[in-house]
C-alpha cells in the first residue's frame, strides 16, 4: 500500500482493513499521521482504534486533514462511499483516494494463488528452493516465505531500483514514459527492511545487485519462483536462468504480464516462449500469469 508522505489522513473502512494500513505506515517510517477512523456503522462509531476515535462520516468536516482514504474490503461499495462523501458531506473527490481499496483484492488474488500453489508442491513433495527476483520491500516474499516455511527464499534485487540501462532498453522498446513517474522509483528499500518482514528470516538468502550477475556460482533447483523485475531485460534474464532450473512439478508466478505500463514484461515471456515451449494461465489478479512445468 502507498500513501504520498506528509500527509494528515482520515481511514475510512472497517477495522482490519485499517490496521493493515496502519501496520504498513509503521513498517514503512512513511511520515504520515493517522488523525482519525470514519465508518457508518452505528456500533464502532464513538470507539477508539489504535489510539484514534472512530469518528461519523459527517463528522470528517470537523477535521483538518489532507487524505481520506477508503480501507473497505467490499469492493462493491466503493463507488456508493465515494458518492456519499461527495454529496452528502461537500468532500473534494480529488482527496478520497479509493486505489488501496481497489487494488487490496488483486493483491489478495495473487497472495491466494500463491498458498494453493505451494500446497500443491508440498502435496506432490516436488523438491528444491524458492526465489523472488523484483523483491522491493518484500511484500510478496514475505508470503513466499511464510507458505514455505521449510525451504531456503533466495531474495535477488539491485535494492537501488530500476537499472538505468534497462529503463532506456524499455523506452526504446516501445514503453511509455510512465514509468519514469516517480511512483514506479523502488529505490525506497534496503536488506534490512525487507528481512524484518520475513516470518523465517533464518531462510532467506539476499543476493544484492544486478541480475543474472547475482546468480553466478549459485547450483539450486527451484519449486517456486516469482519474477517481479518489471523490465524486459531482467525479466527475459529471469526466464533464462530459472526454467530450466524449475523442478517438475513447480511454478513461475510472473507479475505485471497484463500491466500496459512494462509492456517488457509480456514482451520477455513471448519472446522465451519461442525458444521453450512453455505455458501459462492468467492468475486472476489482473496483472500476472503463471508458468507450471
Amino acid at each position: 500500500y502507498y500513501v504520498p508522505c506528509q500527509l494528515k489522513i482520515i481511514l475510512f473502512g472497517g477495522k482490519e482493513g485499517a490496521k493493515a494500513i496502519k501496520e504498513e505506515i509503521t513498517r514503512t517510517a512513511l511520515p504520515v499521521e493517522i488523525i482519525a477512523f470514519a465508518n457508518n456503522d452505528k456500533n464502532v462509531q464513538n470507539e477508539i482504534w489504535f489510539d484514534k476515535p472512530v469518528i461519523h462520516p459527517k463528522d470528517i468536516s470537523l477535521y483538518e486533514y489532507d487524505q481520506i482514504i477508503l480501507t473497505t474490503e467490499k469492493v462493491d461499495y466503493i463507488d456508493e462511499i465515494v458518492r456519499q462523501l461527495t454529496v452528502e458531506y461537500n468532500i473534494p473527490e480529488n482527496i478520497i483516494n479509493t486505489k488501496i481499496a481497489r487494488v487490496k483484492p488483486l493483491v489478495l488474488a495473487r497472495r491466494n494463488a500463491l498458498e494453493k500453489a505451494s500446497k500443491l508442491i508440498y502435496d506432490n513433495n516436488i523438491a528444491g528452493a524458492t526465489a523472488e527476483l523484483g523483491v522491493f520491500q518484500g511484500q510478496f516474499a514475505q508470503y513466499i516465505n511464510k507458505y514455505f516455511p521449510d525451504k531456503k527464499l533466495y531474495l535477488f534485487d539491485t535494492f537501488t531500483g530500476f537499472n538505468q540501462q534497462d529503463v532506456h532498453r524499455d523506452l526504446e522498446l516501445g514503453a511509455g514514459e510512465a514509468i519514469l513517474d516517480k511512483y514506479y522509483d523502488f529505490s525506497n528499500t534496503a536488506e534490512e527492511l525487507v528481512l524484518r518482514q520475513m516470518p523465517h528470516r533464518e531462510n532467506c538468502i539476499v543476493r544484492k545487485g544486478y541480475f543474472p550477475d547475482t546468480a553466478k556460482n549459485l547450483d539450486e533447483t527451484f519449486c517456486f519462483v516469482s519474477l517481479d523485475a518489471d523490465l524486459y531485460q531482467p525479466m527475459f534474464e529471469g526466464l533464462k536462468y530459472f526454467y530450466p532450473r524449475l523442478a517438475k512439478g513447480g511454478y513461475i508466478f510472473i507479475h505485471d504480464y497484463f500491466n500496459d505500463v512494462f509492456p517488457g514484461t509480456k514482451r520477455a515471456v513471448r519472446e522465451f516462449q519461442n525458444i521453450e515451449n512453455i505455458h501459462y494461465a492468467p492468475l486472476g489478479d489482473d496483472f500476472s500469469i503463471c508458468i507450471a512445468k
